[in-house]
């Protein structure tokens, strides 16, 4: 298992690079065979790229099918094994539409719960006066759909594949917890997380891992991550890192009861830690 999680790590890794670095070398070459000099050529593709909502949203399109692809290889071509819907939770059931709302909704909740958290704890917030809410809905719809697809393809290789294969080998407890941690330190290759940021991650993507080890439903933790990043990076409000830790750690206690109560409610033991 150790490789085959190296080997998740090392195609997601290149896949995210290489689906932001090839559009803009091709970019940047065509600008610079129209005249441009190179420097500003390669500011101006990465502008494009980052920032076009048609670019953008192509990019986090691709960012999806990619995520599934790196899966498909895996099951298929280095496990040999017959790969299927259900086996990455994307199986469509009578209670996937009931999914889809749930993923909705906890983000909702979520957010709105952090934004009220840092207002009584002093974080400023934006006013909800929606001139100042930061997007017009044509813009909040094309990130809705960037997020969206990036956020399916994120969740099919660290939960559909990696999460389930890790508790198969070890344990619920710990395999949700190391894909969790795994998920999180490697966002430190785009950003410079704190150690707060680092744990309140960990308990928002535990809590994800712990719903999605109960529903085994790609479209509930998919579209929850979609709808929570672009309620953070579209509307213009103010969250603070320990609000987040605040909820995210509410939210972890919560998940944690919810499972509790199912293994206690249908008489099953759950997996030695």
């Amino acid at each position: 298992m150790a490789w085959r999680l190296v080997l998740v790590i090392l195609l997601f890794i290149a896949a995210a690079i290489l689906l932001r670095l090839i559009p803009i070398r091709l970019i940047a070459v065509f600008l610079v065979r129209n005249g441009m000099f190179q420097a500003n050529a390669i500011e101006t593709a990465s502008t494009m790229v980052f920032e076009d909502p048609a670019c953008s949203t192509a990019v986090g399109a691709l960012n999806g099918l990619i995520g599934f692809l790196i899966v498909w290889f895996l099951i298929r071509v280095i496990e040999r094994s017959n790969f299927t819907w259900e086996a990455v939770g994307l199986n469509w059931r009578h209670n996937s539409p009931i999914a889809i709302l749930q993923g909705v909704m906890l983000a909702l909740s979520l957010f709105i719960a952090i934004v009220l958290t840092g207002q009584i704890l002093g974080f400023s917030a934006s006013s909800t006066n929606p001139s100042v809410l930061g997007v017009s809905a044509p813009i909040f719809f094309q990130r809705f759909i960037l997020y969206l697809a990036m956020g399916f393809g994120e969740e099919i290789v660290f939960r559909g594949y990696v999460q389930t294969r890790l508790v198969r080998q070890f344990s619920v407890v710990w395999g949700v917890l190391a894909t969790s941690v795994l998920f999180t330190l490697l966002h430190q290759i785009s950003y410079r997380l704190s150690p707060v940021v680092i744990l309140s991650g960990v308990m928002l993507w535990t809590t994800i891992g712990v719903l999605y080890h109960l529903s085994n439903s790609l479209y509930l933790v998919g579209v929850f991550h979609g709808t929570m990043n672009t309620l953070l990076n579209a509307l213009n409000f103010e969250v603070g890192d320990i609000s987040s830790l605040f909820v995210h750690a509410l939210a972890l206690c919560l998940a944690i009861g919810i499972a509790l109560f199912k293994i206690r409610g249908s008489g099953i033991r759950s997996n030695p830690v």
